[in-house]
């Protein structure tokens, strides 16, 4: 009965929301676009892919009667004073009509302080004025301030309009005062998760430089352990001292699960689990189980947790965190198949700009050769090596950077007298580099690799390969081996791999791409003169929340008719 009763009184409601619906149409003269002004308005329109959908959208009568407003509102913000702004409306269809006229300019622009702030203020001489944009470079300035400390800095920005003469006078002045420092920190963990857990994810300390930067890298710090549903850090001010209150709440569903089916450019058509439970016992450990299954890979993992596990000498509030990896997999390279075991332990520390990870792993390895190849060798090997990995990261964006550079190092080695099949040492090195000059990214990438075979050999797998969506994309995954060896397919002890591209907005959230991407890889060890392969292509990425999707194809320079596709979700750079 209370279904019917919710159904009869349903219906009218939904036929009374859809009476007076109309079009709605833009008709623009003048630099200001229609879409703008849809955007401007709130109102959306249909996607570039839903071709059966009417262009312009159905609005109600409450929006077209505020819309008059809206527009000539959003027209003044864009330095447009005297637009005009007319409606026609049948039975069906409201046409808004729009004439821009002169916009205002900028005559006059005076920047005054005892601080250089002056790079915040983009406004140029003759420049069309934009109260969006005065207020954005209010925003930016009010933020340098904060992350140098200024927290009682003084800004007084004014723009005076001359509507008579269409001209615009601008003034920042800032004082920047006395610095503020950090005072008294307060934390409330929940009761399972020690105290020393959250001082060792915050970048600074009572008593340092208040900087807004680094309150926000640690609130990112605290939320990357996932052991809490709430954080909510309170800023009490007192003159120059700023005490922090972080008030955290205990995550209330801490086990998740997750299954998946889809498509990796370099394992093809894969299956995914995932099973992990975030404060596991307490202290915010977390413990996680993966699983992946494809034609290519088949790789199981288990991984333990511990942040805050042994305390750092000399330093107040640094701790190492420990993790602990063991996995199986089996993987299919071209000429032949590797099956692994291995456990990684791990001690590690992400600063505010960089991150050191060391440890010691244990792997066996059997390597089984599937076609007559030289050079490959079967077999079952044993390592045991310490490596350690250091990462500086200044980029501005961990998900799509554009600007700021990246370098890594990563060393590992084994010696034949301690467990291992063979003695050797291994590096690897990583460089990028990101501009972006207005709506146009250069972004670099260069990798080194060397490896030194002591005594004895280590698994082919161990070895260099390239190629792939993070590699040569004109080349499949892993397809580039040595090109001195004897026999195609083989891996590489030297490598050097390059890659540049170009990237630029096309439409909506659509961007292109050009690259070019270049690798060597020599059998032997320290060996630069090998011979290069080149490959260029085009791309077409998808900006989202998590990084673009992105969609490239690359040409092999040499061979026209060798080609490589790759499709990947994630920044590259």
């Amino acid at each position: 009965m209370r279904f019917w009763l919710m159904l009869l009184l349903f219906i009218p409601l939904t036929l009374l929301s859809n009476e007076g619906m109309k079009y709605l149409k833009f008709v623009t003269h003048g630099p200001i676009k229609a879409k703008e002004l849809y955007r401007a308005s709130n109102i959306e329109l249909p996607a570039w892919y839903e071709f059966w959908k009417k262009k312009e959208p159905k609005v109600s009568p409450l929006i077209i009667n505020s819309l008059q407003e809206t527009l000539a509102n959003y027209y003044r913000s864009e330095g447009f004073y005297h637009a005009k702004i007319t409606k026609k409306e049948d039975n069906t269809t409201v046409i808004f009509i729009t004439e821009a006229g002169e916009p205002v300019y900028v005559k006059e622009i005076a920047v005054e302080g005892d601080i250089d702030f002056g790079r915040f203020v983009t406004f140029k001489k003759g420049e069309r004025f934009s109260a969006r944009k005065f207020v954005e470079i209010k925003k930016n300035i009010k933020r340098f301030l904060l992350e140098k400390g200024f927290c009682n800095a003084i800004l007084d920005a004014k723009a005076w309009v001359d509507i008579v003469k269409n001209s615009v006078k601008l003034r920042f002045f800032v004082q920047k005062n006395r610095p503020c420092h950090i005072g008294k920190i307060s934390i409330h963990t929940p009761p399972n998760i020690d105290e020393k857990v959250v001082r060792s994810r915050l970048t600074f300390e009572s008593g340092d430089l208040y900087n807004l930067k680094k309150l926000n890298r640690s609130y990112s710090t605290i939320s990357g352990l996932e052991a809490f549903d709430a954080i909510k850090i309170d800023q009490n001010k007192h003159d120059h001292t700023i005490d922090l209150d972080i008030q955290l709440e205990k995550k209330h569903k801490p086990i998740r699960e997750s299954i998946g089916i889809g498509y990796e450019t370099n394992y093809g058509p894969r299956g995914l689990l995932h099973w992990e439970q975030r404060n596991f016992k307490g202290g915010a450990k977390k413990l996680s189980f993966d699983a992946k299954y494809s034609k290519k890979e088949k790789f199981l993992q288990n991984n333990f947790f511990v942040p805050a596990f042994i305390k750092l000498p000399y330093l107040k509030n640094r701790y190492l965190d420990f993790k602990n990896e063991f996995s199986y997999s089996e993987m299919i390279y071209e000429n032949f198949d590797e099956r692994s075991i291995r456990d990684l332990v791990h001690l590690l520390k992400d600063f505010d700009t960089f991150s050191i990870d060391m440890g010691i792993g244990i792997e066996r390895i059997e390597i089984t050769k599937t076609a007559d190849v030289c050079n490959v060798i079967d077999g079952d090997f044993k390592l045991l090596f310490p490596f350690a990995k250091l990462i500086i990261d200044h980029r501005d964006s961990k998900v799509d950077p554009r600007r700021g550079y990246y370098l890594s190092l990563y060393l590992e080695g084994g010696m034949k007298q301690i467990l291992s099949s063979a003695s050797y040492a291994k590096l690897f090195q990583e460089v990028r580099g990101i501009y972006t000059l207005g709506d146009t990214t250069l972004a670099l990438k260069a990798k080194l690799g060397l490896i030194n075979e002591l005594e004895s050999r280590i698994p082919e797998s161990k070895l260099f390969f390239a190629g792939g969506a993070y590699s040569n994309r004109g080349f499949g995954f892993n397809r580039l081996g040595a090109s001195d060896a004897f026999c195609e397919g083989v891996g590489g002890r030297t490598m050097i791999d390059t890659s540049v591209e170009l990237v630029h907005p096309l439409f909506h959230k659509f961007s292109g791409a050009l690259f070019l991407d270049s690798t060597m890889i020599s059998s032997n060890s320290f060996t630069f003169s090998g011979k290069f392969r080149h490959s260029a292509g085009i791309g077409l990425h998808y900006d989202t929340p998590v990084g673009p999707i992105k969609l490239d194809i690359g040409f092999n320079l040499e061979e026209s008719d060798q080609y490589a596709i790759h499709f990947l979700i994630g920044q590259s750079f």
